[in-house]
């Protein structure tokens, strides 16, 4: 095992499926419309009339840190310490990460967006109801996560002995852990017990969610009966060919081999 911070002990509450973490980070740039216009800091640039200004740009950096923080169940002090550190301290699974991060590199990429969204809208594409729906859909995701994950933040207590003998815990078992500074040690126990905490808690969470949500079913409805019945899809040309029953799927019966003579 790695001594150094991409190690298991501090993968916890790290981002380890890179797509989906670039798909968020790329998912909100979309979302964001143009504005700031007037704001009285230096213009960066004019996109279609619309004005890019520092304070624009600076607080899209921070939303996305946010973002990822919220998403990813990271503290946004450990997104920070990540991106800053030197790399041989930062995880293996953020480094890709780090990288959209730097700022020309997130300058290159919010601009990007914003080009080709204004292309998008000016073609019409963003009033499609399809691609309307589609972000409806992925706005839910997100704030079905985030809000969750919100909540449970709030039910999480983590105290100073709980830390201290996590790290006893995380030393004992991970020889390497015994080079860690006490807050190096004391960052992966709280990232371990948070999320034992947070599997605890979930239930509840939700079920407190729901008791704030009027819920009426339709009795007349067979809810049941609607969801045994798979979904169909038009464009799916069902196999003709039929299913062979079990007495033609039988394997034949093996014929025994006589046994040989003995030699007289």
């Amino acid at each position: 095992m790695d001594a150094r911070a991409g190690s298991p002990i501090f993968c916890v509450g790290i981002p380890t499926q890179m797509k989906r973490l670039y798909f968020s980070f790329t998912l909100l740039l979309t979302f964001f419309s143009f504005v700031y216009c007037g704001d009285g800091t230096p213009v960066i640039e004019s996109i279609d009339g619309n004005k890019i200004t520092t304070a624009s740009f600076e607080s899209a950096f921070d939303t996305a840190l946010d973002t990822l923080s919220r998403t990813q169940n990271i503290e946004k002090k450990n997104v920070i310490k990540f991106l800053t550190e030197e790399e041989s301290k930062v995880p293996q699974s953020f480094l890709q990460l780090r990288n959209e991060f730097r700022k020309r590199k997130f300058f290159d990429r919010y601009h990007e967006m914003m080009v080709v969204k204004s292309a998008a809208d000016k073609s019409g594409f963003s009033k499609r109801s399809d691609i309307k729906e589609i972000l409806k859909f992925q706005e839910m995701q997100l704030i079905y996560g985030m809000y969750i994950a919100e909540q449970i933040e709030s039910r999480i207590k983590i105290t100073e002995q709980e830390l201290a003998y996590g790290c006893q815990e995380l030393r004992a078992k991970y020889k390497q852990a015994e080079a860690l500074t006490l807050e190096q040690c004391y960052d992966a126990a709280r990232a371990q017990i948070k999320g034992k905490k947070s599997e605890e808690v979930y239930k509840s969470v939700l079920d407190r969610i729901k008791e704030t949500v009027a819920i009426k079913h339709n009795d007349k409805f067979d809810l049941e009966k609607y969801l045994d019945k798979e979904f169909t899809f038009p464009d799916v040309k069902k196999d003709e060919t039929p299913t062979p029953s079990a007495e033609e799927t039988k394997a034949p019966e093996a014929t025994p081999t006589p046994a040989p003579e003995a030699n007289k």
